[in-house]
C-alpha cells in the first residue's frame, strides 16, 4: 500500500506541475515555438499520470474509474471523433492534428479525456484549493510577463537573445502582447478564464463568517487578490483582443445575474467594487472596440496630438490597399465552413482537416481580402469548426458536453445556495462548527470555476481552442466534480457506483490478480511509459532537426538542408510535411548537379525528390500545398528532362481540383500552358485568374507581357493601364512597360 500511496502522491504532484508549467512552455528551436511544445508536454504528462494511475490499479487489484455526469457526453464525443477520423479526407492529420496547431487531433482528445478521468478518480478533494492557487500563481506570473512586454521588456527575448527588449519578435508585441502563448487572442482567452477564479478567491477572502450563526460580514479583505485581478485584467487589455475583452465583460454580467438570483448581496457589493476598478483600468489603458475606446485616455490623447487628415480616395479603385478588418475575414471563413458542413453534414471532412476542406469551398470573396493567400487551418469559430470537420455527430456531442455541464453547474449552485440559506435560519446538525463557512467557500469556488469556464465558450465563438484553453475546457468540470464529491478524499477509493461495469474488486490472488500476474502487469505499465516517453522524445527531436533543415532551405543552402531534412525523416518517417519540404531542395540540387555534368548523382537526387513528393501526397492526398510543392518539384526537374513539365501540370491540375477558387493556381497553370506553347489556354487561364481576383497585379502584368510578345499592343496597354488606374498608380514596372508598348 506504500507504493499505492506514493503513486497517489505522484499523480497529485504531476497535476500541480502540469497546470503550472504548461502556459510557460516554449522553445525557439522548433518549427512552431508555442503550441507544439505545449502539446508534447501534455502528452508527456498524460503518459506519466495514466501510467502511474495504471500502477495504482494493479496494486489495488481493482479497475475503477469514477463516474461523472459527463460520462455519456464524453463517450459520444469521443466516438464522433473516432468515426470522423476513420472517414477523414486525411487520417494522418485527423490523428495527430494539423502541423503547427497540433491541438484538436484525435490523440490530443484522448489525452484530455484520460487527464479528466485521472483527475476525478485520483485527485483529493481537499487539495483542489491548492491546485487553484498554483494555477492562479502561474497565470499572474504570465500576466506580469505580458504587462512587461507592453512596456518593451520581453522575458522571452532576455532568455533567447540576452537582450531585455522586444526586438526578438517579428510581431509588434508591445502593441499586442502574447507572453508565452504565441498569439494575443490565445493569451487573452487564457487570462480571461483565470480572472473569475481570482475574483472568487477575492470574494472568499472578503467574506468573514460567524461559525455559530453563519452570518456574513464584510471584512477588510485580502486586497492582494483584488490587485492580482487588476494585473490579470490589464494583461487582457494589453492584448487588444476583442474576443477576450468581450468574453470578460459578458462573464462579469453573468456573474451579476447569478449572484443576484442567489441573493448574495455582500458578494454583489464586493464584485461591484472590483467592477468599478476594471472600468477605471479600461479608461486608463484603452479598449479594443472603437465605440468604447474613443472615450479612454489613450484615444483622447491621440485625438488631441494628431492632426486628422482626410484620406485621399480613388473613385475607380477596386482594391482597398489597407488591411482587411478581421471581422470581415471571419464572416467569409464562416461562410466557407457552412458550405463544408452542407456537403459533409453527418461526420464532416475529418478531425482537424479544415485547412484542406476550406480550400475546396473557399468563397471567392476571400480573394479580395488582405489575407487572400493565407492558409486558414481553423474556422475561427470552434462550433463551425466542429460542424465542418466532425459534422452533426461531432458538433452535437460537443454541445451535449457543454449543455450537461452548464445544467449541472446551475443546479449545483442553486441547490447549494438553498441549503446555505436554510442553514443560516436553523441550527442544523448537518452544518456544525465551520461547515457553513466551508460550504460558502465551496459555493464561491464552484461559481468562479463555472464563470471562468463559460469564458472559454465565448472566446471559442470568435476563435478556437489551443492547448491551454482546451486543458481547462476538460479539467474545470473535473475540478468541480471533485469539489462536490462527498466521498472521503483521503481514501480515494470510489464507491461501488463508481466502478465500471464488469470491473474486478478485491479478487483473490489465486484467480486473476495473483502475484505473478501483478508483477507482469507492473512491468508492462513501466515499459509502456518508457516506450511512449522515448517516442515523444524521438518525435520532438525530429521536429528540432526538421526546423534546422527548413530554415536552411529557405536561405537557399540546399546541401545542408538536405542533410538535416533527411535525418528528420529518419526519425519520423510518418510525417508528410518532412517529405514535402525535403522534396524541393533535393530537386534543386539535382538540377545544379546536372548543370555541373554530374549526371549519376543528379539522377539519384532526382529519384529521391520524386520519391519524397510521392510520399507526401500519398500520406496526405488532400493537402493542396503538397500538390503545389509537387508542381515546383517537377517544374524544376523539367530543366533536366522536359517530360517532367507534364507531371508538373498534372500536379497543378490536382491542386486546382482541391482549391477551385485559388487565383494563384490558375496563374501558374497559365504560365505552364505558355511554356507548352499553348497560348490560347494561357490567355484563358489568365482571364480566369483575374475573374477570381480582379486586383491581381501579377496576372495583369503577365497578360501585358504575353500581348506584347504576340504584337497585340492595344491589349497590352489595356492591361497595364488597368494596373495603374485601378490597382497601383505607383507601380514602376507597369509604368516602364507601358512606355515600351507606346
Amino acid at each position: 500500500m506504500k507504493i499505492s500511496k506514493f503513486a497517489h502522491y505522484l499523480i497529485r504532484i504531476l497535476f500541480y506541475s502540469l497546470f503550472f508549467l504548461i502556459p510557460f512552455v516554449l522553445t525557439p528551436v522548433n518549427y512552431e515555438l508555442f503550441e507544439y511544445n505545449k502539446m508534447i508536454t501534455v502528452y508527456l504528462f498524460t503518459v506519466l499520470i495514466t501510467g502511474i494511475w495504471l500502477i495504482r490499479i494493479i496494486i489495488a487489484k481493482q479497475f475503477i474509474v469514477r463516474r461523472t455526469p459527463l460520462d455519456i457526453p464524453i463517450f459520444l464525443f469521443f466516438l464522433s471523433q473516432v468515426v470522423s477520423t476513420y472517414l477523414s479526407i486525411d487520417r494522418h492529420v485527423s490523428i495527430w492534428g494539423y502541423y503547427s496547431r497540433f491541438n484538436g487531433g484525435l490523440l490530443s482528445t484522448v489525452s484530455y479525456i484520460l487527464l479528466f478521468y485521472a483527475f476525478v478518480t485520483n485527485f483529493p478533494k481537499e487539495k483542489v484549493p491548492n491546485l487553484i492557487k498554483i494555477i492562479l500563481s502561474s497565470g499572474v506570473l504570465l500576466a506580469i510577463y505580458g504587462v512587461l512586454e507592453h512596456f518593451g521588456y520581453s522575458v522571452s527575448c532576455l532568455v533567447i537573445t540576452g537582450q531585455f527588449n522586444t526586438d526578438c519578435w517579428v510581431q509588434d508585441v508591445q502593441n499586442r502582447v502574447f507572453a508565452t502563448l504565441g498569439q494575443p487572442n490565445w493569451f487573452a482567452a487564457y487570462i480571461t478564464i483565470l480572472i473569475p477564479i481570482m475574483i472568487g478567491t477575492y470574494l472568499i477572502s472578503k467574506i468573514q463568517t460567524e461559525n455559530t450563526k453563519g452570518s456574513e460580514k464584510l471584512s477588510g479583505g485580502n486586497f492582494l487578490f483584488a490587485f492580482l485581478s487588476y494585473i490579470l485584467y490589464s494583461a487582457v487589455i494589453f492584448t487588444k483582443s476583442r474576443s477576450g475583452f468581450l468574453a470578460f465583460w459578458l462573464v462579469i454580467a453573468i456573474s451579476y445575474l447569478i449572484l443576484f438570483y442567489a441573493n448574495r448581496k455582500l458578494l454583489l457589493k464586493s464584485l461591484l467594487m472590483l467592477t468599478v476598478s476594471f472600468i477605471v483600468i479600461t479608461f486608463l489603458f484603452g479598449a479594443p472596440f472603437q465605440p468604447i475606446g474613443k472615450y479612454t485616455l489613450p484615444e483622447i490623447f491621440k485625438s488631441k496630438n494628431q492632426q486628422i487628415v482626410k484620406p485621399a480616395t480613388t473613385q475607380d479603385s477596386i482594391i482597398d490597399t489597407g488591411v482587411t478588418e478581421s471581422g470581415e475575414i471571419r464572416k467569409i471563413v464562416w461562410k466557407g465552413a457552412i458550405e463544408i458542413f452542407k456537403n459533409y453534414p453527418l461526420f464532416g471532412t475529418g478531425v482537424e482537416t479544415f485547412a484542406f476542406a476550406y480550400y475546396k469551398f473557399r468563397p471567392i470573396a476571400h480573394n479580395m481580402t488582405s489575407e487572400w493567400d493565407f492558409l486558414y487551418n481553423k474556422a475561427h469559430n470552434e462550433y463551425l469548426n466542429f460542424a465542418a470537420t466532425s459534422g452533426i455527430f461531432g458538433l452535437g456531442s460537443y454541445l451535449f458536453i457543454i449543455g450537461i455541464f452548464i445544467w449541472w453547474s446551475i443546479n449545483k449552485l442553486r441547490n447549494s445556495n438553498f441549503e446555505l440559506r436554510i442553514s443560516k435560519r436553523t441550527k442544523n446538525e448537518n452544518y456544525p462548527n465551520n461547515s457553513y463557512a466551508t460550504s460558502l467557500n465551496q459555493w464561491i469556488i464552484l461559481f468562479g470555476l463555472f464563470i471562468g469556464w463559460l469564458s472559454i465558450l465565448i472566446t471559442n465563438f470568435f476563435g478556437f481552442s489551443v492547448v491551454v484553453t482546451q486543458l481547462f475546457f476538460y479539467l474545470i468540470p473535473a475540478f468541480s466534480f471533485v469539489i462536490v464529491n462527498s466521498d472521503s478524499s483521503r481514501n480515494m477509493v470510489p464507491q461501488e457506483k463508481d466502478r465500471l461495469p464488469g470491473s474486478a474488486a478485491n479478487l483473490p490472488d489465486k484467480t486473476f490478480y495473483n502475484s505473478i500476474l501483478r508483477y507482469v502487469l507492473f512491468v508492462f505499465a513501466m515499459l509502456s511509459m518508457v516506450y511512449f516517453i522515448l517516442n515523444l522524445a524521438r518525435i520532438w527531436y525530429a521536429d528540432y532537426i526538421f526546423t534546422k533543415g527548413y530554415h536552411l532551405a529557405k536561405t537557399q543552402e540546399e546541401t545542408l538542408a538536405y542533410e538535416y531534412l533527411k535525418e528528420a525523416i529518419l526519425f519520423n518517417q510518418n510525417e508528410p510535411l518532412y517529405y514535402d519540404e525535403f522534396s524541393y531542395p533535393v530537386a534543386q540540387l539535382a538540377v545544379v548537379l546536372n548543370d555541373e555534368k554530374q549526371s549519376s548523382l543528379s539522377s539519384q537526387l532526382r529519384d529521391t525528390a520524386i520519391f519524397a513528393t510521392n510520399q507526401a501526397v500519398l500520406i496526405s492526398p488532400a493537402n493542396v500545398n503538397f500538390w503545389k510543392t509537387r508542381t515546383r518539384v517537377f517544374y524544376a526537374l523539367s530543366q533536366i528532362d522536359e517530360k517532367y513539365i507534364n507531371d508538373a501540370f498534372e500536379a497543378l491540375s490536382k491542386a486546382r481540383d482541391l482549391s477551385p477558387t485559388d487565383p494563384k493556381i490558375y496563374y501558374n497553370m497559365a504560365l505552364i500552358f505558355d511554356k507548352l506553347d499553348k497560348k490560347k489556354e494561357a490567355y484563358e487561364y489568365l482571364e480566369k485568374t483575374v475573374s477570381l481576383k480582379p486586383n491581381y497585379k501579377d496576372a495583369y502584368l503577365a497578360l501585358a507581357l504575353f500581348y506584347e510578345r504576340d504584337k497585340n499592343m492595344d491589349k497590352a496597354k489595356e492591361a497595364l493601364n488597368f494596373i495603374i488606374n485601378h490597382i497601383d498608380p505607383n507601380d514602376e514596372v507597369a509604368k516602364q512597360q507601358l512606355e515600351k508598348v507606346k
